[in-house]
């Protein structure tokens, strides 16, 4: 059967190697629902998970292990793109039965069919409502400075700010948000865990924005603000 599949960030080129890597999966033959599958696939130097000796522990005698959550732990240290295709390829026949699966990827409009699917219930705010946003962030990192203040506080956009450390599993703000933020690609791993662990749904978005700068550095306000209104759009959601 024929898949398509969405890798969302720039990670994994067919020439570099990365450790942790998400992949979105949507069947042509519509058993999803119309929406796509999302899976993790994780090596051995991966920084989540805990350490090599305890995912070797986990492991135990096999290539691999499937979590209920859909992570997918393999034994190796790293992978380039080819072989994050070829990991998924396995994914699927083990957990969908499909013995020989075709991997196409997705273009234009499929892609924004590629979302995270852990459960039915998603909010969809209403022309009317404001969009429910939460930025967070890691306490090590630097500070960002207000976040309503680089957005300029648009009328339909209600803001909260995190850090990745106090959320728990079932925080009430993650449930509160429509859009959860995060400025960089590491942080957007550790929140993927965090709300598959949760069994929510939610909009996830990266900025991938340097990780080191000056509070009031006007190219990463510029570059902030930007990539969380075009974000907006593409979801059609008016906030200004």
């Amino acid at each position: 059967m024929r898949w398509k599949y969405w890798l969302p960030v720039t990670g994994a080129q067919r020439d570099e190697r990365t450790a942790l890597e998400d992949l979105y999966l949507l069947p042509e033959d519509g058993s999803s629902g119309g929406q796509s599958y999302w899976i993790t696939l994780e090596g051995l130097l991966s920084f989540t998970g805990g350490t090599r000796e305890e995912k070797l522990e986990r492991l135990g005698g096999s290539e691999y292990v499937i979590s209920d959550t859909l992570d997918m732990l393999v034994r190796k240290d790293d992978f380039n793109r080819e072989e994050v295709l070829a990991w998924a390829k396995v994914f699927i026949n083990v957990r969908f039965g499909d013995p020989n699966p075709v991997l196409i990827e997705a273009t234009g409009d499929e892609i924004s069919r590629c979302t995270p699917v852990i459960s039915d219930a998603q909010r969809q705010p209403s022309p009317t409502e404001k969009v429910r946003l939460l930025f967070v962030q890691h306490k090590a990192g630097a500070a960002d400075g207000a976040v309503e203040e680089l957005l300029g506080s648009p009328d339909r956009l209600d803001i909260r700010t995190a850090w990745l450390e106090d959320l728990s599993d079932d925080d009430e703000r993650l449930r509160w948000a429509d859009l959860i933020v995060v400025p960089e690609k590491r942080m957007r791993h550790m929140m993927h865990k965090k709300l598959k662990n949760s069994g929510m749904v939610k909009r996830l978005v990266c900025l991938f924005l340097p990780e080191h700068h000056g509070r009031q550095d006007p190219t990463y306000a510029a570059l902030f603000k930007e990539r969380v209104f075009v974000y907006l759009e593409r979801l059609g959601w008016k906030v200004m």
